[in-house]
């Protein structure tokens, strides 16, 4: 656990998920790669041995033990993806209200909201997303994660339910999460800056959704 702690703070998250732990003469995979339609038998075996889980009101606070993040997305038991939520029916918006407990309640010394330990900050509500990979109080800066709707913000209308049910249909599903880590989220800066002075990318809805049409359209 002192090894992890430490990679992290000088690596990032990512480094890990991607390069694994070494510990003296043993190696840890903290993460199983999504298979490839090629993959053999055994990748496909052992990415289906991740454990994706969601763990409601996390308490992340030392100094406030009450202080809870609505929603924490976690692979393996590391922490990967934070999430505000709030709804109209309480008066309450992601673009106005999930942004400002972010930069204004939140306590971004503590481990869970430290640069680098999660890979993005969300915050959802049923019409709109917005996403942050560095909190850093009032002026940490937020972009969307909507899908835009007649060449506009915003999200689309759903026939079938909220807005932004995409975040969980099609983002937050295992082989999605794994994909992202591997092929898209990104730590950038020179290899001598420290971490805080590097950026973390994180892809927007279209990026990933562009890619990965190509993608398709090209097996096809």
């Amino acid at each position: 656990l002192e090894r992890v702690d430490r990679i992290i703070k000088k690596e990032g998250l990512l480094h890990l998920l991607k390069k694994g732990l070494s510990v003296d003469d043993a190696r840890f995979d903290l993460m199983y790669p999504a298979p490839l339609a090629s993959s053999a038998a055994r990748v496909h075996e052992n990415f289906a041995s991740n454990i994706f889980s969601i763990t409601r009101q996390v308490r992340y606070s030392l100094t406030n033990p009450l202080e809870e993040v609505d929603m924490v997305l976690f692979l393996n038991g590391i922490a990967l993806i934070t999430v505000e939520l709030k709804n109209a029916w309480t008066g309450q918006t992601a673009r106005y209200h999930g942004q400002k407990q972010y930069r204004e309640k939140r306590d971004n010394t503590q481990p869970l909201l430290q640069f680098g330990r999660a890979l993005v900050h969300m915050t959802a509500d049923t019409d709109e997303v917005y996403m942050t990979t560095k909190l850093t109080g009032a002026s940490t800066f937020f972009l969307s994660f909507n899908k835009g709707h007649n060449n506009g913000e915003g999200n689309p209308p759903n026939p079938n339910g909220h807005k932004t049910a995409y975040l969980w249909e099609e983002i937050f599903s295992p082989k999605s999460l794994a994909g992202i880590i591997q092929h898209f989220v990104l730590l950038e800066g020179k290899t001598t800056d420290p971490l805080s002075k590097k950026s973390l990318i994180f892809p927007r809805y279209q990026q990933l959704d562009v890619v990965r049409s190509l993608l398709a359209h090209t097996s096809t």
